[in-house]
């Protein structure tokens, strides 16, 4: 019985995992490090340095809870790998999906984050995910249930987000 299902396991995951893998992330195209470590040290400016030291005691309280418990795995430092990790293939399609999800995105560091666009940017995309509940992908959930953000847990996404985007321009078209 338990072979039969590691048979059928086997037989359905690629089926399953190509499709998702592949639409996952969307068409966001990939920058150099180089080029996202120069775009992330935009400014020397005192105000938007004060700026974000107000989003990210925001975010330090609020939100970055929740992204540990939902969002870390792929887009942070603390990974907890499932059982089936250690099984040839799937190891490498989930370390591979890691480390796109922080070429997107990588929480590793506090606000602001590193990534290929500037803060202001990745602040818009965390709260249209948020807002379109598009995180985590498919393939995730699958084996993560409870990785989805619950209503709470969006609200407060969305109003720290466009919270800091009110700032952040602010600061812009002073």
């Amino acid at each position: 019985m338990k072979t039969l299902n590691l048979k059928i396991i086997f037989l359905i995951l690629p089926l399953v995992v190509t499709p998702v893998s592949l639409f996952s992330h969307g068409d966001n195209k990939h920058v150099e490090k180089s080029q996202v470590i120069a775009k992330k040290d935009i400014s020397k400016d005192e105000k938007f340095l004060k700026v974000y030291e107000v989003i990210n005691s925001k975010y330090v309280k609020n939100i970055k809870p929740i992204f540990e418990k939902k969002c870390f795995d792929c887009h942070g430092s603390v990974t907890k790998f499932p059982w089936y990790y250690k099984i040839p293939g799937i190891k490498q399609l989930i370390d591979s999906d890691i480390e796109e999800a922080k070429k997107h995105i990588d929480m590793r560091k506090d606000f602001p984050f590193l990534s290929h666009e500037t803060p202001l940017k990745d602040l818009e995309s965390l709260n249209a995910v948020s807002m379109l509940n598009d995180m985590p992908p498919l393939l995730y959930i699958l084996g993560h249930w409870d990785a989805r953000l619950n209503e709470s847990e969006q609200q407060r996404i969305k109003t720290w987000t466009k919270e800091s985007i009110k700032q952040i321009k602010g600061v812009r078209y002073e």
